[in-house]
């Protein structure tokens, strides 16, 4: 492996430790109460080397979200390459559910959904924008697989609309009851969700 090489994968590997830190602190602290000193001393760095990465609080709080908001995005395409929208719907819901539940620990902190909000205000418009659109292409996603599958004949739905904002929100908010200590494992409650998210859309499982 070149030098080049090896700087670069240190690199992005402080890059990756820089805002798993950063979410943290933020969903802990809120943005005004976390500072770019803190960040680095939770890091073990000096701030100028932190500021090497990410040149303001604003920057590394756009790129901690949106990295996050990238992964579950891309976690959710390979559903949509599934043969039939029934299959593609309970790809899709049991892709959206891990992922959630991957994220429990941070998104249950206590507050954590003002929190967000808070994060999000404190962006720039179109650093705002940028999150927006990408939300907006899970819900236009999912709101094709209803259409299709209602065009095949494999869901009965009178509202798509409807009912891919409820199924969304059901997706979105599984981790305010799962415990990861109880019986269910992540995908046992992916599995779950499936079934009744296609007895929903009157689907077959």
């Amino acid at each position: 492996m070149s030098t080049r090489a090896e700087s670069n994968g240190e690199a992005n590997g402080m890059r990756e430790r820089i805002l798993t830190v950063a979410t943290t602190l933020f969903y802990r602290q809120g943005y005004g109460g976390t500072s770019m000193n803190a960040i680095a001393a939770e890091l073990d760095i000096s701030a100028p080397a932190l500021y090497w990465h990410f040149k303001s609080k604003q920057e590394l709080c756009f790129e901690a979200i949106h990295d996050e908001l990238e992964r579950f995005v891309e976690g959710l395409q390979p559903a949509l390459k599934e043969s039939t929208p029934t299959l593609q719907l309970s790809a899709f819901v049991a892709a959206y559910v891990v992922s959630k539940l991957h994220q429990s620990q941070t998104l249950k902190t206590p507050g954590a959904a003002g929190v967000y909000s808070q994060l999000v205000e404190s962006l720039s418009a179109e650093q705002r924008e940028t999150l927006d659109e990408m939300q907006r292409k899970v819900v236009k996603q999912l709101r094709s697989v209803l259409r299709r599958g209602v065009k095949a004949g494999e869901f009965e739905i009178e509202n798509v609309t409807v009912s891919t904002f409820a199924i969304i929100s059901m997706c979105e908010y599984v981790f305010n009851w799962f415990d990861p200590d109880g019986p269910l494992s992540m995908d046992a409650v992916g599995e779950e969700y499936q079934s009744l998210v296609l007895a929903m859309v009157g689907g077959e499982g």
